[in-house]
């Protein structure tokens, strides 16, 4: 029995040229199953995270526009960051000049400052936090949204529940 025959097959049994293309389509599926195998964190499990958020310097308009219960998502991904649990409003502080010279802080009559907490389910590792696709940090800006209104805010609170 000859290695290859006339026909070019191998052991009379297969193209040469079929089992090259059969061995690179085995190894481009082993190195893509290998490749999502080593890319799942190890031991990191969803778990619910709280986030505080300062939306800063907003009208009336938006105050009233942003209601508990609401879920919000991510405004870029579109992605469910979670449910807005508790909203807190205040008056958005204004550093004025006085006559003397001095700069005092002064309550905006117009502004509002709002802290929205946020609750979702997210992932605690060790390295981030993250929360529907969004790695948060204290200090960071978020921006999210739901259909009717779309705000940035910064990170001002995270618990792991």
């Amino acid at each position: 029995m000859k290695l290859i025959d006339d026909k070019g097959r191998l052991f009379g049994l297969i193209n040469i040229i079929d089992l090259l293309i059969l061995l690179l389509i085995i190894a481009v599926v082993g190195r893509y199953a290998w490749k999502s195998q080593a890319q799942k964190p190890s031991g990191v499990q969803a778990q619910t995270i709280e986030v505080v958020l300062l939306v800063k310097d907003v009208r009336d308009a938006t105050v009233n526009a942003i209601k508990e219960g609401d879920i919000v998502r991510e405004t870029k991904s579109n992605v469910v960051l979670g449910k807005i649990t508790n909203i807190e409003v205040k008056p958005a502080d204004t550093l004025v000049n006085t006559a003397d010279g001095k700069v005092v802080n002064y309550p905006n009559p117009i502004l509002k400052d709002i802290y929205v907490t946020v609750r979702g389910t997210g992932t605690a590792g060790e390295n981030a936090i993250v929360l529907g696709n969004s790695e948060i940090r204290i200090g960071t800006t978020l921006a999210f949204k739901t259909n009717i209104y779309a705000v940035v805010s910064t990170v001002m609170g995270i618990k792991v529940l």
